[in-house]
C-alpha cells in the first residue's frame, strides 16, 4: 500500500495531528486553553470553512497557484488574519473587552460554526453564490460576516448566562437574557453540526430520494430547507435518545455525545478524505461510515480525556465543567483547525510531496 494512498494516508495524517493537538493541549495552562485558545481558534474556523468548503483551497486564487509548503502558510496567514480581527471584535463587543475572554464570547464564536456549517454545506452558500457569481472571494467574505450577523442574532434571542451571575467575570449589560439556558442552544447547535455530517456521509441519500419525486427542491433555498428538516430530525432524535435534559446533563451531552462525533466524522471526512476506499451503495455506505465515526467518537474521546486527568487532574461535571470544557477546547478548537490545514491547506504535504519524488526517481 502506497504511503499517499488511503487509508493509509488517513491513519499516519491522523496520529500526527492528534499528536501534535494533545502535545499543544498539554502544553498550555487549562485557563489559556479554555480562554484564549477557545476565543482566538473558534474565531478562524469559518474562514477556515469557507477556504476549504467553499474555495475548496482554489482561493484567492494568487495563494492557491503558489507551491508546497509556501501555500498552507499563506492559507494559515489568511486565517489567522480573518479569525484575529474577528476575535479581536467579538471579544470587544460580546465579551465587553474583557480579559481575558469570557464565557459570553466563547460561546458566541463556538455558535457562529453551526451557522457557518450550514450556509456551506446545507445551502450550498445561497444566496452568496448567485450575488457574487463569478467573485467566489466576495462570496467568501460575505458567507462569514452573514454567519457571524445571523449567529449574534440567534445569540440574543436564544442565550441566556443568569446561570453565572455569581461569576466574578458576570455583567448583566453582556448577558443577552434570552429565552434559554446558554447551554441549551449551544447543545443544539453542535446536535444540529452532528446531523449535517451525517447527512454529508449519507451523500444527502435522504434528501436525494424526495428531490428524485420532486425535482423542483434540487434547488436552493428548497435544497437547503429540505435538508434542515432532516438534520432537525436527527439532532432532536440524538437528544431524545440520550433524554437530554432530563437525563443526561446537557453539558455533558455536548461534549461526549457532539463534540465527540463532530470529530469522528472529521476524521473520516478531512484525514480519509471521505474514505472513498468503502465502496458501497447509499445508504448503507453511509450507515457504516456513521458507524466507524462513533467508534472513532468514543475511542478519542476516551483518550483525550485520559490525558487532561493525567495531566491537569480537572474536575467533571457542574459547577465549573473544567474537564468538559478542555475536552470540547482540545478536540475541536485545537485539532479541528489542525486538520483542516494538514489535509486542505497543504494537501498532506509533506506525506504525499515525498511519495511523488520518490515515485519520479
Amino acid at each position: 500500500m502506497k504511503l499517499n494512498s488511503q487509508p493509509l494516508l488517513g491513519i499516519i495524517a491522523s496520529v500526527l495531528v492528534v499528536s501534535a493537538s494533545l502535545g499543544i493541549s498539554v502544553a498550555l495552562s487549562p485557563d489559556a486553553v479554555l480562554t484564549w485558545v477557545s476565543l482566538i481558534l473558534v474565531a478562524m474556523v469559518p474562514m477556515q470553512m469557507v477556504i476549504g468548503l467553499a474555495w475548496h483551497s482554489q482561493q484567492p486564487a494568487f495563494i492557491a497557484a503558489l507551491p508546497q509548503p509556501i501555500r498552507g502558510l499563506a492559507f494559515i496567514a489568511l486565517m489567522s488574519l480573518v479569525g484575529g480581527i474577528i476575535a479581536f471584535i467579538g471579544n470587544s463587543t460580546v465579551g465587553g473587552g474583557m480579559l481575558p475572554p469570557t464565557p459570553f464570547v466563547n460561546m458566541f464564536m463556538i455558535f457562529a460554526v453551526p451557522i457557518t456549517i450550514s450556509l456551506i454545506i446545507v445551502f450550498q452558500c445561497w444566496p452568496f453564490s448567485l450575488i457574487f457569481k463569478g467573485k467566489p472571494v466576495a462570496m467568501g467574505f460575505a458567507l462569514v460576516i452573514s454567519a457571524y450577523s445571523l449567529a449574534w442574532l440567534v445569540y440574543q434571542w436564544l442565550f441566556n448566562f443568569s446561570f453565572l451571575e455569581h461569576a466574578p467575570f458576570y455583567q448583566a449589560a453582556l448577558d443577552p437574557k434570552g429565552l434559554f439556558l446558554a447551554w441549551l442552544p449551544l447543545a443544539a447547535g453542535l446536535s444540529c453540526v452532528v446531523g449535517v455530517l451525517c447527512l454529508v456521509l449519507l451523500d444527502f441519500w435522504p434528501v436525494q430520494l424526495i428531490v428524485n419525486v420532486l425535482p423542483a427542491m434540487a434547488k436552493q433555498p428548497g435544497f437547503g430547507l429540505l435538508s434542515a428538516v432532516f438534520v432537525a430530525v436527527i439532532a432532536k432524535g440524538l437528544w431524545w435518545f440520550f433524554d437530554v435534559p432530563q437525563g443526561m446533563d446537557v453539558v455533558t451531552f455536548l461534549v461526549q455525545v457532539n463534540v465527540a462525533m463532530v470529530f469522528g466524522v472529521f476524521i473520516v471526512l478531512v484525514m480519509f478524505e471521505g474514505a472513498r476506499f468503502i465502496a458501497l451503495p447509499q445508504p448503507f455506505r453511509g450507515l457504516v461510515l456513521i458507524a466507524v465515526a462513533a467508534g472513532l467518537a468514543y475511542a478519542l474521546h476516551s483518550l483525550y480525556r485520559m490525558v487532561a486527568i493525567q495531566q491537569f487532574g480537572l474536575p467533571s461535571g457542574a459547577p465549573t465543567y473544567a474537564l468538559e470544557l478542555w475536552l470540547a477546547t482540545s478536540m475541536l478548537a485545537i485539532t479541528f483547525p489542525l486538520m483542516v490545514a494538514f489535509a486542505s491547506f497543504f494537501d498532506f504535504w509533506p506525506l504525499r510531496a515525498n511519495v511523488a519524488s520518490q515515485g519520479k526517481n
